[in-house]
């Protein structure tokens, strides 16, 4: 099991602070979790301890926490699909490329349809590297965020108020 501490004073540090609602968690604590996630190993079950000098609003941090996943799903879905499209229309600009130094290869000088070659094979290069580099790492961001939204909640109240 891997344990998160996050220590406050208030409930409201936990909040964007221009989000009135309270639906949004702050910067410096997404920051923070992101770190913290990042350090835990593969299999382990997370559990997010916050510790507040005043009462907590339970389902409103988990509301808040379920909301940033929910960004972050949103995100990486459009970063996918944006790869998808980043990837095919590399293909087909690189084949085109490729295709047309074939074909211009007896017309134009060595130098031209070399460098028409070179901007196909750059940009079959390009596609693939978002299918070998890209797009993993999009889905292993999609399979963190599946289990992050299993990380168990528990909020101390501490004794040290003033």
């Amino acid at each position: 099991m891997y344990e998160i501490n996050l220590r406050i004073q208030d409930e409201k540090e936990l909040y964007n602070p221009y989000d009135e609602r309270c639906l949004t968690l702050n910067s410096d604590v997404s920051d923070y979790l992101a770190g913290q996630y990042g350090r835990k190993e593969a299999g382990d079950d997370i559990v997010l301890k916050i510790k507040c000098d005043g009462p907590v609003d339970f389902d409103r941090v988990r509301g808040a926490f379920q909301e940033l996943i929910r960004e972050q799903e949103l995100h990486n879905a459009n970063q996918k699909r944006l790869n998808r499209f980043k990837q095919l229309w590399l293909f087909c600009v690189g084949v085109v490329f490729v295709a047309a130094g074939i074909l211009l290869d007896g017309v134009l000088g060595s130098v031209p349809v070399e460098l028409i070659s070179i901007v196909g094979s750059f940009a079959v290069w390009e596609a693939a590297n978002i299918w070998i580099v890209e797009n993993p790492r999009t889905q292993i961001a999609r399979k963190t965020l599946k289990r992050l939204k299993s990380t168990k909640i528990v909020i101390e109240q501490s004794c040290t108020q003033a």
